[in-house]
């Protein structure tokens, strides 16, 4: 967000800034990264990184002067535009079809009012942060919404079908034209603003062309509101149109400021445009669910554990002050109430992290790390999963893992992390893990596959165990888990570890633990095309080096041979011994096609034939 310098001094403050330079440094040190600086005339333009946990308040001069505030200490000192007006009796209604799209909305009628080229130094300071000047009336939302952080908009209310306000779904192939010329097809996802005959506006995203004020408008009808950030994020990037407005409304700013921003709107449009005959009416305000409010309780022992720090009470208050913030103080705890526009804070944890910055994390000292102790207490449970994990490695196991959710069953989640998993997994299923890589098992190299994981299951009333699932072709003679109590019997295992760890000894210590796994393991990129598997036997004399065979068939196959060609068969007769090898063919940047294979396949046939080898 680009931020200007002369704005900030001029509007929030009485006492001298620091230069360009070192408030930026400031803002860099404590609050956001910068991504710039740049002199435009006699002022400077900061470019602020504002992320989106402090997007809800920070996304404005206002909020970048608060924070400029809090770390230098220099008081904020907010200043107001006056307008004199008494609010009459209102002529305007507004329906909200359902609060989900807007927790609230704020309509006001305004009559009479003259349309006067803006002020210069209006128009400055838009420009300066490269803003066009259209009107007085656009001007004014576009100055609010960069000074305070909330959208608002003005419609031209003589062209409006009455003055009834709906905000209501979009019908299905309802269109509008926006203020820049597009025409654009609505769903009924979208939420839209509109009178009794259609769209007035895309809401929180674009206004249109229907109820644009022009030089001629003389009545007008403001709007200040809240509307659902998921809804108006989806709206804007399904057609393309991403506003500042939009981008403030994703980011969710309170709906308390809402009605902050329609009397500022308001102030500020009868002192640019009022007439001895202007008539602001009253606002029309629809907020069906207020923010309630928030407090976090945090002790200052607490706080310094956290920090590293020997902060006293004192000077925690003082920092507390420093924000603003409305506390109640009872010994070294501090009762705080949260600030509506302040809702990236809802633990102790949160105001830690405030105290630190504005503390700064330069001026905690560093501290040695306490020494070991001597009576060092061991993992058990890490300890023969760690060995159960190694024994099955060795005997040829490969570990997997698979979801804990999983998209039916009979434990569902009241949260579910992703909505087409509900359920919490009740066992291990390996089968279409195990049939995907037993297709492959030529391709990897494996006479047989086996895969093993070690994960959490859970009854039906969410209890958790720990198992190991086992999955592999057939039961095998080698046994590598029976130093832990543990006999493969059956293909498709699961085991109770719980109670297995249970039953072993106690340890005293990790010896030995990791000496197991310290082979270096070789990563390869794989190809993403199918691959082709042929086997080929042949008779050679009894004396022959298998090797032979695998030199003579690597002289053929070349590149396409993804692994070094695998006997799977042999056996002697009458002087003669009979290798049987398994190719497997593939490309890496196309497919390969049978006929390529069978002409490679032909070739080394050919070679073995002139070796006297017999193919069989």
């Amino acid at each position: 967000m680009k931020v200007s310098y002369k704005w900030l001094q001029e509007e929030y403050f009485d006492g001298k800034l620091p230069a360009p330079q070192e408030v930026a440094d400031a803002l860099l040190f404590h609050s956001f990264e910068i991504e710039g600086l740049e002199e435009n005339g006699k002022d400077v333009v900061i470019d602020v990184d504002v992320l989106p946990n402090r997007a809800h308040d920070c996304l404005s001069h206002r909020g970048v002067a608060r924070e400029l505030a809090i770390i230098t200490g220099i008081p904020f000192s907010e200043k107001k535009i006056e307008a004199n007006f008494s609010p009459s009796e209102t002529t305007l209604s507004v329906d909200v079809q359902d609060a989900e799209l807007s927790r609230r909305y704020i309509g006001r009628a305004i009559r009479n009012i003259e349309l006067k080229d803006p002020p210069e130094w209006l128009k400055d300071r838009l420009e300066t942060l490269g803003q066009r000047s259209i009107n007085a009336l656009v001007d004014a939302t576009n100055y609010v919404l960069l000074d305070i952080g909330q959208p608002t908009h003005v419609f031209d209310a003589n062209k409006l079908d009455s003055l009834k306000i709906n905000v209501r779904l979009a019908k299905t192939g309802e269109t509008i034209e926006t203020l820049d010329g597009k025409k654009i097809e609505l769903q009924n996802t979208d939420t839209v603003i509109a009178d009794e005959t259609g769209a007035l506006a895309i809401a929180g995203v674009k206004g249109g062309t229907k109820a644009e004020v022009t030089e001629a408008t003389t009545d007008v009808v403001l709007e200040s509101a809240h509307f659902n950030p998921v809804n108006v994020r989806k709206t804007s990037r399904r057609i393309g149109v991403l506003t500042d407005a939009s981008k403030r409304f994703e980011n969710e700013p309170t709906p308390e400021l809402a009605e902050e921003a329609m009397e500022y709107l308001t102030r500020l449009i009868v002192s640019l445009c009022g007439t001895d005959k202007t008539v602001v009416e009253y606002a029309v305000d629809k907020y069906s669910t207020p923010n309630a409010q928030r407090k976090v309780v945090v002790d200052v022992e607490h706080i310094n554990k956290l920090l590293g720090t020997e902060l006293s009470v004192e000077e925690v208050s003082d920092i507390c002050n420093r924000f603003g913030w409305d506390y109640q103080k009872m010994g070294d705890e501090f009762s705080i109430t949260i600030p509506d526009d302040r809702l990236d804070l809802a633990s102790p944890a949160d105001i830690v992290e405030e105290i630190g910055r504005v503390y700064g994390y330069a001026s905690i000292p560093s501290t040695p790390l306490p020494e070991m102790p001597d009576d060092q207490s061991f993992n058990k449970e890490f300890y023969y999963i760690t060995q159960i994990k190694h024994a099955l490695v060795e005997a040829g196991f490969s570990e997997v893992y698979t979801p804990s959710f999983q998209p039916s069953g009979k434990l569902r989640m009241a949260n579910p992390v992703a909505q087409d998993r509900p359920f919490l997994r009740e066992k291990i299923d390996h089968s279409e893990i195990f049939i995907m890589n037993n297709r492959f098992k030529d391709l990897l190299g494996l006479d047989e596959v086996r895969v093993f994981e070690i994960g959490n299951v859970f009854d039906a009333k969410s209890d958790e165990r720990l198992v190991l699932s086992v999955c592999l072709e057939s039961v095998p003679k080698d046994q590598p888990l029976e130093p832990f109590g543990i006999k493969i019997t059956e293909t498709y295992m699961q085991i109770d570890l719980g109670k297995v760890i249970g039953n072993l000894p106690e340890i005293s210590s990790y010896e030995g633990l990791l000496d197991r796994a310290n082979s270096v393991q070789m990563y390869e990129p794989f190809s993403q095309y199918p691959s082709v598997v042929r086997d080929i036997a042949a008779w050679v004399p009894e004396n022959t080096n298998r090797e032979e065979l695998v030199s003579c068939i690597k002289k053929y196959t070349g590149d396409l041979l993804a692994r070094t060609p695998r006997l799977v068969d042999e056996y002697t007769k009458d002087g003669r011994v009979s290798y049987a090898h398994r190719l497997v063919f593939q490309y890496f940047d196309k497919t390969l096609t049978d006929q390529e294979v069978g002409e490679i396949m032909k070739k080394i046939e050919e070679a073995f034939a002139n070796k006297g080898w017999e193919v069989r």
